[in-house]
C-alpha cells in the first residue's frame, strides 16, 4: 500500500512539474516562436499574405507541441514580438524582393495542414 501511494504522488508530481516550463524551456519557446513569427511578418508583408492574428496564438502552440513542449503557458508574448521584428530585418535585408514567399507559403502549408 504504501509503494502505492507512493507511486501516486511520484506520479502526480511528475503530471503538475509538465504543466509549465522551466526558464530555459522558455526562451527557447519563444526563439522558436519568433522564428516563425518572423516568416509570418515576411509573408504578410512582402508577399500580401495576411495572417489572422488572433490563430497565431492557436498556431503557436500546435508549433511548441510538435517540437516537444506540452504547453506555451509563461512564455513572453513581448519577447516573441521583439525578437521576430528582429529577425524579420534580417529576413528583409537578405531577400528584399520577396524571394522567400513561396518557400515560407510552402513551409507553413506542410506544417499545418490543416490550414486552408
Amino acid at each position: 500500500m504504501k509503494q502505492l501511494i507512493l507511486a501516486l504522488s511520484l506520479i502526480s508530481s511528475t503530471a503538475m512539474a509538465t504543466g509549465s516550463l522551466t526558464q530555459t524551456e522558455q526562451g527557447e519557446v519563444e526563439l522558436l516562436l519568433a522564428e516563425s513569427a518572423s516568416k509570418l511578418l515576411y509573408l504578410e508583408r512582402d508577399c500580401n499574405k495576411p495572417t489572422d492574428e488572433d490563430k497565431f496564438e492557436e498556431l503557436a502552440q500546435v508549433k511548441a507541441f510538435s517540437e516537444g513542449y506540452e504547453t506555451i503557458e509563461g512564455i513572453s508574448w513581448a519577447r516573441i514580438e521583439s525578437h521576430s521584428e528582429d529577425k524579420y530585418k534580417v529576413l528583409k535585408t537578405q531577400a528584399p524582393q520577396g524571394q522567400l514567399c513561396e518557400q515560407y507559403q510552402s513551409d507553413i502549408k506542410g506544417n499545418y495542414r490543416f490550414l486552408k
